[in-house]
């Protein structure tokens, strides 16, 4: 009788989980450590790696060749806006004494008012004063569309004053609904001097 003795073969550890790995399908979602050595670090290949293709400038040969020919000067220079003419007032004769202007003349008792009248109603009013270096002020007022929401009030007056070249300005207005509109009027007086409006430019 005859006996067949079985040679042993010895594998390491890893060689048999390297083995075991491989038996295992790539994609059963485990995490095999032997299966690219045996540390389970990452080992890099040359998947995806820039491959250089040459596309060396070509030189086109196109040298400008003077398009619509050499530069023409042509003598055009800036034209501005018409200028606009300029006035002013200028003082030909001085203002004669205005006693409102002299020295100590508000140092006594102040000014004194010599008119004043005021009426107030529930849908109107007026008033008016005058004061003895000559400021006058009148006002008249009614109220619009009353308990509505457009409900307000509308005047009509105006104030004056003697100014220190000695004419008498006066602002007249009208404020309503379609807002402050005022009118400038500058009236003489026997204190006036003589102004001319004359060109400056």
């Amino acid at each position: 009788m005859y006996r067949i003795k079985t040679p042993y073969v010895l594998f390491s550890q890893s060689a048999v989980a390297a083995f075991a790995g491989n038996m295992v399908g790539a994609e059963d979602g485990a995490w095999h450590p032997y299966r690219y050595g045996d540390t389970g670090k990452y080992i890099p290949t040359d998947e995806g790696k820039y491959i250089h293709v040459p596309n060396p400038y070509i030189h086109l040969d196109n040298p400008y060749d003077g398009g619509y020919g050499p530069y023409a000067h042509e003598n055009d220079p800036y034209k501005g806006e018409e200028t606009i003419d300029q006035y002013k007032w200028l003082i030909v004769d001085p203002p004669k004494d205005i006693p409102y202007y002299k020295e100590g003349y508000y140092r006594n008792n102040g000014i004194k008012i010599i008119k004043q009248k005021h009426n107030y109603d529930e849908d109107k009013y007026d008033f008016l004063f005058e004061t003895e270096n000559k400021i006058r002020a009148e006002e008249k007022a009614v109220l619009k569309n009353p308990n509505t929401i457009d409900e307000g009030i509308a005047s009509k007056g105006f104030y004056e004053y003697i100014g220190p070249d000695g004419f008498m300005y006066r602002v007249e207005y009208t404020a309503d609904e379609n807002g402050f509109r005022p009118k400038i009027k500058r009236l003489d007086t026997p204190y006036s001097g003589k102004w001319e409006y004359v060109k400056v430019n």
